[in-house]
């Protein structure tokens, strides 16, 4: 009782003490990470050029599934090839000796079972009966030869070697005695349901074989996966290959793909292009028109700007080879655009009592964000707002939880993936 009427005294004097303090000082208010985007301009994408190089649209290094020696390479360096041509096919006497070793088997145990469910014929009972009263009359003379083994091996008159060979004679035929009958058994009464389960499993077994084998004769063959230029290639005819070695690299050149990086505040832009074109140093002079394929989602966390890549055919009177310096350029139509800025219309809210669009902008040296009225000229199918007034291009504008910011709040811009 002493000890809890001193706890208790001691929990009252903490708390008179604290009280006597004053109030405990409020914890700072977690700074809050938030999601954003550049505002971008529609005249920054005009006259801006970004370089990139030309790529092959499909590109593959090819190898053999197995391994073996390199009998037919009729490919080269510069080899324009058609989907399905011959690349190049490896010796297959092998292969086709283990596919024709496992039809074998899968055709004798397919007779077997085949026998077994049918029965014995009349022929074969008779063979049966005759190769059982053989095997008996082997037994009988066995036993006989043993038994005066027996008798030798005690009066000492035989050996121990010949003793124990007259004993493995007798067993070896008794052996047999047992398995000829059941072969008859099977023949005179069928095969029990279990042997045929087990034959039907077996040949399951050999016909996964078979189909492996196939596989393997195939897998001798190279073809081309699609139509296009052997762009290199790394063995020479006669030569022993590894499963997955490559042997040739093959590309597809009727279509050229040319991957840029665009800044972010130039990459809700993107989609607003009305034309591209792109540029080569090889054709000094041409310019060829082309189409954005792939938009990337995720900005560089070292470089701040979004791969996006574009395609062209291939030309007819010319040739755009992998690895060929390029420009890429997009116009935009400042028709459709009209005079304002563009930001994603999730940044766009309006506030309680307001009927005033807004939005979060973020101070970067502060690292706060403050509520700017924004004037909309145009909601686009895209997920884009095109407004005017309060907002700078290059501004940062919040795209994400923009009803749960208060003005002043400490906010971190997220990175790329975050």
């Amino acid at each position: 009782m002493l000890h809890r009427l001193i706890g208790i005294s001691g929990t009252v004097g903490l708390l008179l003490l604290i009280g006597g303090c004053g109030e405990v000082d409020a914890l700072p208010e977690p700074v809050r990470p938030v999601r954003a985007a550049k505002v971008g301009s529609k005249h920054a994408m005009p006259g801006r050029q970004f370089p990139g190089r030309a790529e092959a649209k499909q590109d593959v290094e090819m190898s053999f599934q197995v391994s073996g020696l390199l009998m037919d390479l009729p490919v080269d360096v510069g080899t324009e090839v058609k989907q399905g041509d011959n690349i190049g096919a490896l010796e297959p006497q092998d292969f086709q000796a283990a596919l024709a070793m496992a039809e074998g088997n899968l055709a004798r145990e397919r007779s077997n079972l085949l026998a077994m469910e049918r029965g014995a014929r009349p022929e074969e009972i008779q063979k049966l009966r005759a190769a059982l009263a053989e095997a008996e009359a082997l037994h009988r003379e066995s036993i006989s030869a043993h038994q005066r083994n027996v008798r030798l091996i005690k009066e000492q008159a035989a050996s121990q070697e010949d003793f124990d060979r007259s004993l493995a004679r007798q067993e070896r035929n008794a052996a047999q005695v047992a398995s000829v009958k059941e072969e008859l058994n099977i023949g005179l009464k069928g095969a029990r349901p279990e042997d045929l389960d087990a034959k039907r499993a077996e040949i399951r077994a050999l016909e996964a074989a078979v189909a492996s084998a196939k596989n393997q004769l195939n897998y001798a063959t190279l073809k081309a996966p699609f139509s296009g230029r052997v762009a290199a290639r790394y063995v020479d005819n006669f030569q022993t290959v590894q499963a997955k070695q490559p042997v040739v690299r093959l590309v597809d050149l009727s279509k050229i793909e040319i991957t840029v990086q665009v800044p972010e505040s130039l990459i809700t832009l993107v989609p607003q292009l009305r034309k591209v074109v792109c540029r080569f140093d090889a054709f000094a002079g041409k310019e060829f028109e082309c189409e954005v394929t792939k938009i990337g989602s995720e900005a560089s966390q070292v470089t701040r700007t979004y791969p996006v890549t574009v395609q062209l055919d291939q030309p007819d009177d010319l040739s755009i080879l992998p690895g060929m310096a390029a420009t890429v350029q997009g116009l935009i139509d400042v028709d459709q655009v009209d005079d304002g800025w563009i930001v994603p219309a999730s940044a766009v809210f309006a506030s309680e009592g307001n009927d005033r669009s807004s939005v979060w902008i973020v101070d970067e040296s502060s690292q706060t964000v403050s509520r700017q009225e924004v004037e909309i000229l145009r909601l686009m199918a895209d997920g884009l707002t095109v407004v005017a007034d309060g907002i700078n291009e290059g501004s940062w504008v919040v795209t994400a939880g923009v009803h749960s910011l208060r003005e002043g709040q400490q906010v971190k811009l997220l990175q790329a993936g975050s």
